[in-house]
């Protein structure tokens, strides 16, 4: 049996009754197929059933356990196979602990994650612009209900072709999320007083987050190419709802310790004078004014990244960034000036 057959009929079952077809399909595709000879344990009553199993061929004895209040142990197992004339498959939930899986006969099984599973059909039941935001990859480590709550909290706002939607030096007060249309980042350089365009935004692209997480100014002009529809979220809202959950700080001495252990890079994202003047080993230098733009295009995408500034606060906001494109990062507290390790200072 294909995925694609598979995930029709698992489809009828109650469990993934809620999951798109495509999705289920996917989850499928991911989930790894196993075989266990007779006798093998799937897992003991002490460990759980972590995972759900699709048995599609043999046979499994399931046991669960638990403790009555007068403190007497309790067992009931029943066995798992495929009947015939069936729909060419049996279910094993993890629906609850202390169950003990054994094989009594040679079987081919699936074994899809709870957590996953659990984690799609809580978005499943969020509707609206929730879908919206399932595409929004920083938003998948915030609790659902916050994202709910924050959704059910944005405006929506028709703008037109031309209209300036945040300026360069002004202070920040709202998150916007594109629903459609398309829009240029300008930036204004301090030193020059030049103007470029640094970034295109479309559907599903969302900005406005450097300020409120910075605490200062708009660091860009944003403008509309075409006519569109924005949703914005206040600061207020945004402070409460998304910005515990998306930036993730480790402090000096963790920070330290995942170095040694490897895994993890460093990203600084200071101005190149402060970069040149001071860094930590091994960094790579990247400056918050590009990871918008054509910057996020040189970090690999794979490694975990610990990003520093001088103080945290710049580092926040790359990190958030990061996180909104499903990269792994984490803000440095403190910063470079709070680093009691090794620096270094010797030019480029």
């Amino acid at each position: 049996m294909d995925h694609a057959d598979l995930a029709k009929r698992l489809g009828a079952t109650t469990l993934f009754s809620r999951l798109p077809r495509e999705q289920l399909q996917a989850l499928l595709e991911r989930s790894p197929m196993r075989r266990a000879s007779a006798g093998t344990w799937l897992s003991d009553a002490v460990e759980g059933l972590k995972n759900h199993l699709v048995l599609l061929s043999g046979e499994l004895e399931a046991s669960r356990t638990w403790t009555d209040a007068d403190g007497s142990q309790n067992t009931f197992s029943w066995r798992v196979d495929v009947k015939a004339g069936g729909p060419g498959f049996s279910l094993l939930s993890a629906a609850s602990s202390h169950i003990g899986v054994q094989a009594l006969a040679d079987s081919d099984y699936l074994a899809i994650d709870g957590d996953e599973l659990d984690e799609l059909l809580g978005w499943s039941h969020l509707a609206g612009n929730m879908a919206l935001a399932r595409h929004l990859k920083v938003f998948h480590k915030v609790p659902l209900e916050n994202v709910q709550q924050a959704f059910e909290r944005m405006v929506e706002r028709a703008v037109g072709a031309g209209e300036t939607i945040v300026t360069q030096g002004e202070p920040g007060d709202s998150y916007f999320i594109i629903l459609t249309g398309e829009a240029e980042v300008w930036i204004t350089d301090a030193m020059s007083d030049e103007t470029a365009m640094v970034a295109v935004l479309s559907d599903a692209d969302a900005f406005g987050e450097e300020a409120l997480l910075l605490g200062g100014n708009r660091t860009a002009t944003v403008r509309m190419n075409t006519p569109g529809r924005l949703l914005v979220l206040d600061k207020a809202d945004f402070d409460q709802l998304l910005k515990p959950n998306m930036v993730e700080e480790v402090s000096a001495e963790q920070a330290n310790a995942l170095l040694r252990q490897g895994g993890v890079k460093l990203l600084d994202c200071r101005y190149d004078m402060e970069f040149e003047e001071s860094r930590i080993p091994g960094a790579q230098w990247v400056p918050l004014s590009k990871l918008r733009r054509e910057g996020v295009f040189e970090i690999d995408p794979e490694p975990t990244y610990i990003v520093y500034c001088r103080s945290g606060r710049r580092s926040s906001a790359a990190a958030f960034l990061l996180r909104e494109r499903g990269i792994r990062a984490l803000s440095l507290t403190g910063g470079i000036k709070d680093w009691p390790y090794e620096v270094d200072s010797t030019e480029l």
